[in-house]
């Protein structure tokens, strides 16, 4: 090699160290000091435990159990981090040279006049490098790098979403039971009502318009039926799709046994600033903005010349010379030096900048609307609460107001409309009651799920 050639070689790998481009490293975010609402829920799981275990539901610790093994989107997102993985190996192994063999075996021959047959066995190996000499592949392999943590958080986060689903799903199935359960007291309520108005018809005592009112209220209670058992079908379908499984039903008993999970325990709610740590879809975001800042690296290293190393090494023989066999090798150096491209290069550095721009505004997105489901759900929590304890009360005055009524209806000292309304009041402060705390859980759910939610100790 030249003294020249090797000293433009060695200047080339002393300055092999650097690496073009901003350091890929995500600015830090701010977020409040403090949430909005700050509602007073007594009772904290332990550090680690999942969240939905403060329910206290053992079929529903095993809904989640099935769910997080067999679930479709989960093993999605699984396959897309093992792919991650892949490609991050993939990207370590530019920083080294490659080596391949080869082998060529020829026969040569005639058969007249004078029959010969001769061989050739060419064999050896191939060297390929090319330095990293202003970091583009370092970069590359940081890239790869926040990918493959992007592709965790993914999964983690298709798991929280995932268990939230299903946790709605069995909140659903339990509500619409309740509702069931309830549609059959609220019915057995109204036949005895109607026995009695059609007693006091028979004796005379009635006219036959109220007949007519306590039918059609016991009719339209009735017709309630068929639209609560789809709507507990639809989550029990919803909730074994979620499972891997087809769509099945009678898996979770009958209807009359359903009852509304109440959290008992809740994780704790920290600050805002916790979900910049717990949040996956945060973290992945973040990642992802990772990524992209150290691919502005890759796209400015190809503005600066690239080094070549390529060498082989061949062994040889052939059955007809004295010598048999040879050896040579071949080292060389190529350097490639950009002069022109009417400007494509520092063009697709300017597109990798706003890239990087982009994913930057998505990783804020993504923490703000963390954040505001958080918000959402306390504040839910907050007026749901409220609204719980009134409509409780309201049921305990209901109650008392139609006893009365119906007793003075059956002496004659009221009219049948007031019982018929008093009767309806009843019906719809219970069922209001069922919603209510079937919403207060979801959203004590939602909050969780927000929060990050532990779906592994």
């Amino acid at each position: 090699m030249k003294p020249a050639r090797f000293l433009t070689i060695t200047a080339f790998f002393c300055i092999a160290g650097c690496a073009v481009g901003p350091e890929p490293v995500a600015p830090p975010l701010n977020a409040p000091d403090r949430f909005l609402t700050e509602p007073h829920i007594a009772g904290s799981l332990a550090p680690g435990n999942p969240w939905w275990t403060g329910l206290d539901d053992s079929v529903l610790d095993q809904i989640i159990s099935d769910v997080l093994a067999e679930n479709l989107s989960i093993e999605f997102a699984a396959q897309n981090l093992r792919r991650a993985r892949a490609l991050s190996t993939a990207a370590r192994s530019d920083l080294f040279p490659s080596f391949d063999a080869f082998l060529d075996v020829g026969l040569n021959g005639r058969v007249d006049p004078d029959p010969n047959l001769e061989s050739d066995v060419v064999g050896g190996a191939e060297m390929s490098f090319t330095p990293d000499l202003f970091g583009g592949t370092r970069r590359s392999l940081q890239a790869a790098r926040a990918d493959l943590a992007a592709s965790a958080f993914d999964l983690a986060d298709a798991q929280r979403l995932v268990v939230r689903d299903a946790l709605l799903q069995y909140i659903e199935i339990r509500r619409s039971g309740a509702r069931l359960a309830l549609l059959e007291s609220s019915l057995d309520l109204q036949a005895r009502t109607l026995e009695i108005v059609e007693a006091r018809y028979d004796a005379g005592l009635s006219p036959a318009l109220d007949v007519d009112r306590a039918a059609a209220d016991l009719a339209g209670t009735r017709a309630q039926h068929g639209i609560l058992l789809a709507q507990r079908l639809e989550a029990e379908y919803a909730l074994s799709v979620l499972s891997g499984r087809a769509p099945t039903r009678g898996q979770f008993g009958e209807p009359e046994d359903d009852a509304i999970p109440v959290f008992q325990k809740i994780s704790q709610i920290g600050l805002p600033a916790d979900l910049i740590r717990n949040r996956p879809d945060v973290r992945a975001a973040e990642n992802g903005l990772v990524s992209e800042i150290a691919l502005i690296g890759v796209e400015i290293a190809d503005l600066y010349p690239s080094l070549q190393i390529p060498g082989s090494v061949q062994a040889g023989s052939n059955s007809a010379e004295s010598q048999a066999e040879t050896v040579s090798f071949s080292l060389s150096a190529f350097i490639d030096i950009p002069l022109f491209d009417a400007g494509r290069r520092r063009a697709e550095v300017e597109a990798q900048r706003a890239d990087a721009d982009a994913a930057l505004a998505i990783y804020k997105a993504t923490l703000l609307d963390a954040l505001r489901e958080v918000e959402t759900a306390l504040t839910r929590i907050e007026t749901l609460s409220e609204r719980l304890v009134y409509l409780e009360s309201a049921v305990a005055s209901s109650e008392s107001a139609y006893n009365q009524l119906d007793a003075l209806y059956r002496e004659g000292l009221a009219t049948f409309i007031d019982v018929l309304d008093s009767q309806r009041t009843l019906i719809s402060s219970r069922e209001a009651v069922v919603d209510a705390r079937a919403e207060l859980t979801n959203a004590m759910a939602l909050l969780q799920s927000a929060l990050g939610g532990v779906v592994s100790g």
